[in-house]
């Protein structure tokens, strides 16, 4: 053989081990490759370092990239009744603040698991919540006589 002949062979084993086929990524191997999207959370009400009442209200969006039936909420450890409503691009979530909570700051933590792969997306805010004592009590007035 020749050395050009010889580089020829030697240039075509090459080209045919670096074949796209060579490179084919199996089902099984794409499946772990996929990248898994954390759930955001955005909208936050009452805003962050807000000082609210007892048992407010509180909202917030969850990105579509979540599983609805996982997205959760707690303040200093006591999990909120949360009321999640599917807005096509988000979800839209509301629930209302533990009334035990009363004259402390509390962080209202966030978590949701993404509809897609096995990740997690948390977030949160802080709050100033008054005492029942520092709520405004409606005015009572004296009756005349």
């Amino acid at each position: 053989m020749t050395p050009s002949i010889c580089w020829k062979y030697a240039i075509a084993l090459g080209l045919m081990m670096l074949s796209t086929t060579a490179f084919a990524i199996t089902p099984e191997e794409d499946e772990r490759e996929k990248k898994c999207i954390k759930p955001k959370f955005r909208d936050f009400f009452p805003a962050d370092k807000a000082e609210v009442a007892p048992a407010s209200p509180m909202s917030f969006h969850v990105s579509h990239h979540a599983n609805p039936a996982t997205i959760a909420a707690e303040a200093k450890g006591q999990k909120i009744k949360l009321n999640v409503h599917d807005r096509k691009n988000f979800y839209e979530v509301s629930g209302t603040l533990p009334p035990e909570l009363q004259g402390t700051f509390a962080r209202i933590s966030l978590h949701a698991r993404a509809a897609e792969g096995d990740c997690m997306g948390s977030d949160g805010w802080l709050i100033k919540i008054k005492s029942t004592s520092d709520v405004a009590a409606p005015a009572v007035t004296q009756p005349t006589n």
